[in-house]
């Protein structure tokens, strides 16, 4: 059984959809990208992970140097 260009194609694709935190990330040149690799790593198969990671890295301000432990509890706080 061998493996067709368009099913290496895909694969590809796959696992660059699975990794677009981590992309989105390195464009923007967040500090914490590799915090970002890893979590996506290990919580990118949950659904939830995905997109805190992929909001944390779009909507993360460069020049701030906040972890995402720190952007989701700031994003789970009530204002007053």
């Amino acid at each position: 059984m061998s493996v067709g260009f368009w099913q290496i194609i895909i694969l590809l694709i796959i696992i660059l959809l699975y990794f677009l935190p981590y992309v989105v990330a390195k464009i923007r040149k967040i500090k914490n990208s590799a915090s970002v690799f890893w979590l996506n790593l290990f919580l990118g198969w949950t659904v939830l992970g995905y997109f805190v990671l992929l909001f944390y890295a779009a909507l993360t301000s460069v020049t701030k140097d906040i972890s995402v432990t720190e952007f989701i509890k700031g994003k789970s706080k009530k204002k007053k």
